[in-house]
């Protein structure tokens, strides 16, 4: 009797991988709630980043996952690990796996704030590293002052891509 599902190619064994990533996302989530604790991604301290002053490019540097521990506004597409949510993330998470076993890692880009960095771009490339158990990511850095973490979190606005068109139509008047 076999225990282990039988592939047929690489995006069955990348889509099983993704359900799997998934599932304990899902179950750390529900233990996480039981207990009181708190599994999301952290979120950006301010709301439109490009706002602060003080900010400056750093240029692209090499980074520690661990120490990758928020987004500017993908908090409800990933956990605190960077593992799905959703299912309907599944095509992306495959495609740009396979890409990146294609073509190789581009930079991510992060803003850094002390020792803590927020990911703007790249969350899909970071759920796949997190799969690898890679340690190390290259990454295009932005870094603000220390003091802009000691502010109260703000909600950010919703991004672009998930936003409705009501939101758009009423900005526009």
């Amino acid at each position: 009797m076999k225990i282990y599902p039988s592939f047929t190619d690489i995006r069955s064994h990348l889509s099983h991988k993704f359900f799997t990533l998934r599932t304990d996302a899902r179950r750390d989530a529900r233990w996480a709630k039981l207990l009181g604790r708190n599994v999301k991604l952290a979120i950006f301290p301010e709301e439109a980043p490009e706002k602060i002053p003080g900010r400056k490019f750093i240029g692209t540097e090499v980074v520690h996952l661990e120490q990758i521990v928020g987004t500017i506004c993908r908090q409800s597409d990933f956990d605190h690990k960077f593992r799905p949510l959703h299912k309907w993330l599944r095509d992306r998470w495959i495609n740009v796996y396979l890409t990146l076993e294609r073509d190789g890692w581009s930079p991510i880009l992060v803003h850094k704030i002390g020792e803590d960095y927020y990911v703007e771009d790249g969350h899909y490339r970071l759920s796949i590293a997190q799969a690898l158990g890679v340690v190390l990511i290259p990454a295009q850095v932005w870094e603000y002052p220390s003091e802009v973490k000691k502010g109260e979190q703000c909600q950010p606005e919703p991004c672009p891509e998930h936003a409705s068109a009501e939101v758009y139509a009423g900005a526009a008047e």
